[in-house]
């Protein structure tokens, strides 16, 4: 898998990771915000008629007063997201409810009745500070506000129940402005990412391979720009490496020149006690070119001298010996052959293969006129 290909599983991988996180995070901050506003906002509107409802509360502690029916249809009226109201005295008998039968019915048999939602009418009282329960799944909340007297006395509670649809609406939108503003920002971070793995990575180890690939032993060199990161740095390590090799081969090659010129010197006085005048002698390697002869070669410096170079007329007598005596190691094979227009006998011996090194010795002689 490439590079790129990595990362971008990673990146969407780590990006939907982040954004599930993040989601969950905000969703219930959301909800808690929403939620807290809309309970603050429904305390307040009962705290707002407060000191009226506890006037009467301790004027008709019984009967409800047209003023206390006015501000339950006023807050009904005026805010959509009142279900229902149920206005209770301090020991939780109905002062108020839209249906006139339930009025003046204890707690416990309005409770029978109709069914509060919750148990949040008890905590209010028992607490004499507002609680909010959830209810329908949620859909609702029942929230029981109590209406204290001086000395923080419970003289009555307000019990709502609560719609949420407004505060779902509000978390649903803010979650879909969410989503959309963590698409933007993820695609402008991931599109700078990208242009960064691809100027400042990418592109550089795609010309480092290139120019690794043209590397060959004729050219050893790396022409690679310094850079100051990790990719200079191992370009750098290439470049050495390079040179290591350039001064082994160098090295090799020197020493191979070195071995050359002491084995020409070791064939010239060979040759020169067991080879009569007059009669030409080669040694050649296993791919024929000629290491060492004891006659003059018109040839170009420094250029290899292949055998057949310097026979001319029927090579492939020649070969057919050679070839012969590659085979045959040890054993001098015989022949005839021509060269500048004179008949010669060729003999050839494969020398045995002791020093690591196939060397072949080509012996030309003239043929004698007979009369």
């Amino acid at each position: 898998m490439k590079l790129t290909s990595k990362w971008l599983l990673w990146f969407i991988l780590v990006t939907v990771y982040a954004a599930i996180i993040g989601g969950l995070f905000y969703y219930n901050l959301f909800k808690y915000v929403f939620d807290t506003k809309l309970q603050n906002e429904m305390v307040e509107m009962v705290r707002y008629r407060a000191p009226q409802l506890v006037q009467a509360l301790a004027t008709k502690p019984k009967l409800v007063a047209f003023t206390e029916v006015d501000q339950m249809k006023e807050m009904m009226q005026n805010d959509s997201r009142l279900k229902s109201i149920v206005y209770l005295n301090y020991d939780g008998s109905v002062r108020w409810h839209e249906n006139t039968r339930f009025i003046g019915m204890s707690y416990s048999d309005y409770n029978n009745a109709v069914g509060f939602d919750s148990g949040a009418v008890v905590q209010a009282i028992r607490s004499g500070s507002p609680r909010a329960v959830l209810t329908s799944d949620g859909d609702n909340y029942e929230m029981a506000i109590p209406l204290l007297a001086k000395g923080n006395v419970v003289a009555g509670v307000v019990d709502l129940t609560v719609s949420r649809t407004g505060a779902r609406e509000l978390i649903y939108s803010s979650m879909i402005r969410y989503a959309v503003g963590a698409c933007i920002i993820l695609l402008i971070i991931g599109g700078v990412l990208y242009l960064f793995l691809l100027f400042q990575v990418i592109r550089p180890l795609t010309l480092l391979k290139d120019e690794i690939e043209a590397v060959s032993f004729n050219n050893l060199t790396l022409p690679y720009p310094d850079r100051s990161d990790e990719i200079g740095a191992v370009a750098s390590a290439v470049k050495g490496l390079l040179s290591k090799i350039e001064t082994d081969i160098k090295g090799e090659e020197h020493e191979e020149i070195m071995s050359l010129d002491k084995e020409k010197t070791w064939w010239k006085a060979i040759l020169a006690v067991s080879i009569p005048k007059g009669t030409r002698a080669l040694v050649v390697d296993e791919n024929y070119n000629v290491l060492y002869t004891n006659f003059e070669l018109n040839l170009e410096d420094g250029r290899k001298v292949h055998l057949l170079d310097v026979f001319d007329g029927r090579q492939q007598e020649i070969i057919q010996i050679l070839g012969k005596a590659a085979e045959t190691p040890s054993k001098v094979l015989r022949g005839t052959a021509v060269s500048k227009d004179v008949n010669c006998m060729v003999k050839a011996v494969q020398l045995p293969d002791d020093a690591g090194k196939n060397r072949m010795i080509v012996v030309v002689e003239p043929e004698k006129e007979t009369i």
